[in-house]
């Protein structure tokens, strides 16, 4: 089989950056509201903003690639995978709920975090429907988890060390990190991805009935992320007025 050469758009690989340390920023913000002593429904705001995120991220960086042929993406796999990512961020932002963290909490929530992140990224691989053979390269596959675990590790330190309790721009530094284990941990991962032509190309996504297309998976995407995060948005200022009323009174 011949492998396929892969491109992809500069401006989509950037909004891909953009939208995962975009929902990083939301989601973190709300564990700060949990750490800070609020209710559960933080922990669950925040997990269901930064899962989709992850998967706003994924689909907006699918779509930068060009593969030279129609791809399309199983509904259930594509459905399926958003799941995996918030049950790592719940398990990740769990792990880091208090005020006071040990260093073992912030290394698991990091590593819940990048797993996360990884098993959603792969199942989506596997959603894909296309004229073409998907195989990986093993090693790359363990490198890119590592890249999500270590890079998310660092960004909940920043969030949840009292080193930087003082520090300007805290959350959206922590945000940054932990938001660019997304897109870096993708990136790698398509670096170990060998796409092969079968030899059998139909020109046409009908070739696949009831799956989802490129354009509308992207679409899904930008709507579902920015719905949570402006949920988000708010119930933070919401909170905010609520709080300034009763010093007030």
């Amino acid at each position: 089989m011949q492998q396929l050469s892969t491109h992809y758009d500069p401006i989509l690989v950037t909004l891909s950056f953009a939208v995962a340390i975009v929902a990083s920023y939301a989601a973190l913000t709300t564990i700060n509201r949990l750490r800070e002593g609020g209710t559960r429904r933080w922990l669950w705001l925040g997990a269901v903003t930064f899962g989709l995120g992850v998967w706003a991220m994924h689909f907006t960086a699918m779509t930068a690639l060009q593969l030279g042929m129609i791809v399309g993406y199983d509904p259930f796999l594509t459905a399926l995978s958003v799941v995996f990512a918030i049950v790592g961020a719940a398990i990740s932002f769990q792990l880091v709920s208090k005020p006071q963290v040990s260093a073992l909490q912030v290394v698991l929530s990091g590593t819940a975090l990048g797993a996360g992140i990884g098993v959603m990224h792969y199942v989506g691989m596997f959603a894909m429907r296309m004229d073409a053979k998907l195989d990986f390269d093993l090693p790359m596959v363990g490198i890119s988890v590592l890249v999500a675990v270590a890079i998310g590790t660092v960004g909940i330190w920043l969030l949840t060390t009292p080193l930087t309790r003082n520090l300007p721009g805290r959350y959206l530094i922590a945000a940054a990190v932990t938001g660019s284990a997304i897109p870096f941990m993708h990136y790698v991962a398509m670096a170990a991805a060998r796409f092969s032509a079968n030899g059998t190309a139909t020109g046409h996504i009908g070739a696949y009935g009831g799956l989802l297309s490129v354009n509308l998976v992207l679409v899904l995407a930008v709507v579902l992320v920015s719905l949570p995060m402006f949920l988000t948005a708010l119930i933070s200022t919401g909170s905010e007025e609520a709080g300034e009323t009763g010093q007030g009174a």
